[in-house]
């Protein structure tokens, strides 16, 4: 069964909200972010995967690119999921 969520996140002083959908696997677990065209842009993709319940990295980035968008993203993805498990 498909999980959908909202995420919040704050990106250049200005509010922006994601849906996201989750589909696990036996190895890991992958969050599909839909979001806005010029969020897009400066991403690697819009896939995080999780290996673990701590481990979330962008599908197609590198251990080099790193920027304030994808750390915020993973941020507002980690966030709700711990919530959410409360």
């Amino acid at each position: 069964m498909a999980r959908i969520f909202n995420i919040y996140f704050s990106y250049k002083n200005t509010m922006h909200n994601a849906m996201v959908s989750v589909r696990k696997t036996p190895f890991f677990t992958e969050y599909t972010l839909k979001l806005e065209d010029e969020l897009l842009e400066h991403v690697p993709g819009n896939k995080i995967i999780s290996t673990s319940p701590e481990h979330f990295t962008f599908q197609h980035a590198s251990s080099q690119d790193s920027n304030p968008l994808m750390k915020e993203l993973i941020r507002a993805v980690s966030q709700h999921l711990h919530t959410s498990e409360v």
